[in-house]
């Protein structure tokens, strides 16, 4: 390896000592960057998955550009023949040709380190995440670079080399989608998805490193400079000769081999989640609560072989989770795979469990054609079903199977007492979506303020939302009765009345603030406005809708400080109030969500028109959401009520019309505290999402983004100057025997 090694060094100063590798590099890092930061800074994402969503696309263009001159430029010189005179053979060459032009590539990827630590600057950058994300940008220009060097090696023309070698990437890029391999067999289109460049890249940027994808950018590489050993050696032995024939069957046998590896290397097993808490890992709760398992539990997977290739690596991520359930479960959870297209007894169960084909329409060559297949899944204990009859996304999956679990081996459901509002149902605000998600592990029943019905003991948790008209004395009595006894509840209201005639909210006593009161906390009457951290509004304008900033829908910030928001970041909260906290005992608050620093509160009469003019005095941050919990290590007197609140300062924040993933993940994570039931919570609040980016100040986002913009690219330029007039100068010094070559002459 040493002689490989001596020409990759010198590959790598040919690179660096000609303005061709400074140009490639320049243009690389400007063009990246460029597009990188216009889209995160649309997204207020501090992920790197803008680049890499983007780099396999430009990949295809650099890479060649880089590694034509590999060998295409030794072969039209003759140079080749030269080195090959000298100690050293074809393998040698072409690893240490190979070598230099991967480390050439990924000096440029080092070059876009900086956005790194330009997103530090407007939020916790993933640390882990972004290392992985690396790795896998690393192993992309490891395969592409193989298959670089082999272009340069069928051809003496650099422009042909460039040319075959992105063609050959262009294939691999799209190799798997649908407009390439309409007309194949779903088989066949099955392992030709396995074997495009892009769905192993997306699944290595998403932070995680499988074995699989690491094999497949190695085979690729390997495969293609297979085939460049064999067009040196070719050049050298008689076409029909036996020893050139051998060699042939040699790279052939070789190159199958690495493909077959490829294919059939899907059970490989072994990868590392670097995301924050390990989220495409299966959480110690899980492993937990399928340890425990009171008997065995049966989970069947229904697919089939005709599913759209988009789904076969959705399909692989699905039977990874299922294994890590089979493995936990010790023995007790059992995993089944049927296909309903190949067995008619498989197909009946399926439609008996509610598993119906789906139709999915794939692209041809001049019209799309309907295909079916199945993509359901059910979870079975002892006569009880729980199926979903379509898996369309994975990144829930371990909590869907986790709550069937937990709902089909509990004996009875918990009973959450939700308070009913004249008031809320007369301007039509709706909680379907939410009491939906809870009625699949509670018993969902609704209370009526004005009845006689109160929380009883079987009542786990009490949700109190919205704005009644009035608290009957007689009602808050029984509610205060329930949170004495050690009752949870969850309180939401805003205290500001918007009528949808005005464009004026007006103060509004909180109803809910004299059950409140016993634990030190209230809601105030007043709205927040945050001039940071914000969702936009659509407005009409004359090109249509345009979304504009609009204060008075926040964007909150979590505290992370509670299990409830512990893998939240922050939670939507449209016109919000303030949450008081100064007349709680000592340590039984903890904040969960606040405003930025640019948040200011108004009362009385209140224009929420998104085109007003906002203060920019007594800004500062407010709370916005806190937890109660009574019970603390410090306190032994038992004064006050006992049970435990989550209170929230919005009362739309939940509704159909405004629920955010976010928002019922906390609601969600919440019931469970209250019902102090929180197995749950960690597999629910694995948050895949990226931290939102937020600057500090106008100014410091665009140091951000023009430091990496032009910043970087002018350092390379300088560099650049600096080593090549440098080098010009050496040239023209006169030669003396013996000298130093870096000494003064």
């Amino acid at each position: 390896m040493r002689a490989a090694w001596t020409i990759a060094r010198r590959e790598l100063r040919a690179l660096f000592d000609h303005p061709t590798g400074y140009l490639l590099l320049i243009v690389f890092v400007a063009m990246n960057d460029f597009f990188f930061f216009r889209l995160a800074y649309q997204l207020q994402s501090a992920s790197l998955r803008p680049m890499l969503d983007l780099l396999p696309w430009v990949f295809l263009f650099f890479v060649p550009a880089v590694t034509m001159r590999a060998l295409a430029e030794d072969a039209r010189t003759g140079t080749i023949e030269v080195v090959l005179a000298q100690p050293i053979n074809e393998a040698q060459l072409l690893m240490g040709k190979y070598i230099g032009q991967v480390v050439f590539v990924w000096t440029a990827l080092l070059a876009t380190v900086p956005i790194s630590f330009a997103l530090a600057f407007g939020a916790e950058l993933q640390v882990g995440v972004t290392i992985a994300q690396y790795v896998g940008a690393a192993l992309l220009a490891v395969g592409m670079a193989g298959v670089g060097v082999w272009s340069s090696s069928v051809s003496r023309n650099q422009i042909t080399a460039v040319m075959v070698g992105m063609a050959v990437l262009f294939v691999l890029i799209l190799l798997g989608l649908d407009p390439m391999i309409v007309g194949l067999p779903p088989e066949l289109g099955g392992y030709a998805a396995t074997l495009s460049l892009l769905s192993h890249f997306s699944n290595i940027a998403r932070g995680v490193i499988d074995l699989r994808d690491v094999v497949y950018f190695v085979s690729v590489a390997a495969v293609f400079l297979f085939l460049a050993y064999y067009g040196l050696m070719a050049r050298k032995l008689s076409p029909g000769g036996a020893t050139v024939k051998r060699l042939r069957l040699g790279v052939l046998l070789l190159s199958v081999s690495a493909i077959v590896v490829n294919l059939f290397g899907r059970h490989i097993g072994g990868r590392l989640d670097l995301t924050p808490g390990r989220a495409y890992t299966l959480s110690p709760a899980a492993r937990t609560m399928l340890r425990n398992l009171p008997d065995y539990v049966t989970i069947k997977f229904y697919t089939s072989a005709e599913v759209p290739t988009e789904f076969a690596l959705m399909k692989r991520d699905v039977e990874d989770l299922l294994s890590d359930f089979r493995s936990a479960g010790g023995g007790k959870v059992r995993v089944v795979f049927k296909d309903p297209g190949k067995d008619s007894l498989a197909k009946n169960e399926a439609s008996q469990l509610g598993i119906p084909p789906v139709q999915f329409n794939v692209m041809g060559r001049s019209e799309y054609q309907v295909k079916q297949g199945y993509m359901g899944l059910a979870v079975s204990y002892a006569n009880a079903n729980q199926v979903i009859p379509t898996i369309s996304r994975t990144d829930d999956l371990e909590y869907r199977l986790s709550s069937f679990i937990r709902l089909l081996t509990r004996p009875a459901k918990p009973i959450i007492g939700w308070v009913n509002s004249q008031r809320d149902a007369q301007i039509r605000r709706q909680w379907t979506q939410l009491q939906g998600e809870l009625r699949t592990r509670f018993d969902v029943r609704p209370l009526e303020l004005s009845a006689d019905s109160a929380p009883n003991d079987s009542t786990k948790v009490l949700v109190l939302g919205g704005s009644p008209d009035s608290f009957p004395e007689a009602q808050q009595a029984r509610v205060l009765r329930y949170l004495e006894r050690g009752g949870s509840a969850f309180v939401f209201s805003a205290g500001m009345l918007m009528s949808p005639q005005s464009e004026f909210a007006q103060p509004l006593p909180v109803t809910w603030n004299p059950v409140l009161r016993p634990f030190g906390v209230s809601i105030n009457a007043d709205m927040i406005f945050d001039r940071a951290s914000n969702r936009p509004i659509g407005m009409p304008t004359a090109i249509g809708r345009v979304g504009v900033p609009y204060p008075f829908w926040l964007s909150s910030l979590s505290t992370k400080a509670s299990v409830v928001n512990q893998g939240v970041d922050g939670v939507f909260l449209p016109w919000s109030s303030t949450v008081d906290t100064t007349g709680a005992r000592p340590g039984t608050v903890t904040p969960l969500f606040f405003t930025s620093r640019y948040a200011g509160v108004e009362g009385l009469r209140v224009l929420i028109s998104p085109s007003r003019q906002w203060p920019s005095d007594s800004l500062r941050t407010r709370l916005v959401a806190v937890q109660v919990n009574s019970h603390t290590a410090t306190d032994t007197t038992n004064k006050g009520p006992t049970g435990r609140l989550i209170v929230v300062g919005s009362t739309d924040f939940s509704v159909d019309g405004f629920l955010q993933p976010e928002n019922a993940t906390f609601f969600l994570n919440a019931i469970d505290w209250l019902a102090q039931d929180i197995d749950l919570i960690a597999i629910r609040s694995k948050d895949r999402s990226p931290p939102r980016l937020l600057f500090a100040s106008p100014l410091m986002q665009d140091a951000a983004k023009y430091g990496n913009v032009i910043g970087i690219p002018v350092l390379l330029a300088l560099f650049a100057a600096v080593r090549l007039i440098r080098r010009k100068g050496l040239q023209k010094r006169p030669y003396q025997a013996g000298a130093n070559p870096g000494s003064a002459a």
